[in-house]
């Protein structure tokens, strides 16, 4: 049974999330490629500053395992939750990543990651680098993002919200809709 604070997350809050965790994708991504030296670069596979992937991966990750983050599972007096849920969150986030990475490539002939020259890979689609990094990013927004999105979002009055949510769906879908046309011609 979920509690009264869930039952207050509204559909609208995680349209709201969801856009809030794909530009913190964006801005890791961004600052990854700058910080090896790359320069700017506009990781994202839309027009906008955000990544799908991570809003999508981040909320798959907060419905599977919120139950488990609220249990308190103990080896002798040590809580052990928090490294079962970075555990599960490697294997849930890598799977993600893989299969998003496979589909990408059969919809546009095109490989948008390669992990090929890191020392643990599978296909070059994940790696254990890459995927233990996004795992520790996972945590710090379920652990620490999330419940400040559930205390700061509610307090937008709901018809906004839903205004808002609204116009995220739009620029959303007209970017993924300009995009698609764009690699169709």
């Amino acid at each position: 049974m979920e509690d009264n604070k869930e039952k207050k997350l509204t559909k609208s809050f995680f349209v709201v999330a969801f856009i809030v965790y794909c530009f913190i994708g964006w801005c890791y991504e961004v600052i990854w490629e700058a910080a090896i030296g790359h320069g700017f670069v506009n990781r994202g596979f839309l027009f906008g500053p955000y990544l799908p992937i991570y809003g999508f991966g981040v909320l798959t990750l907060y419905f599977m395992l919120r139950k488990l983050m609220k249990k308190e599972i103990k080896i002798g007096k040590v809580n052990v939750t928090p490294v079962i849920t970075f555990l599960a969150i490697l294997v849930i986030a890598s799977t993600i990543e893989y299969f998003s990475s496979y589909v990408m490539e059969l919809l546009f002939h095109k490989r948008w990651w390669d992990y090929s020259s890191d020392l643990i890979n599978l296909n070059g689609r994940i790696s254990l680098r890459n995927s233990s990094i996004l795992a520790a990013g996972a945590m710090v927004l379920l652990y620490g993002v999330q419940p400040l999105l559930e205390k700061l979002i509610p307090k937008i009055n709901e018809k906004v919200l839903k205004v808002i949510a609204i116009i995220i769906v739009a620029v959303v879908s007209i970017d993924f809709i300009v995009t698609i046309a764009g690699y169709l011609m």
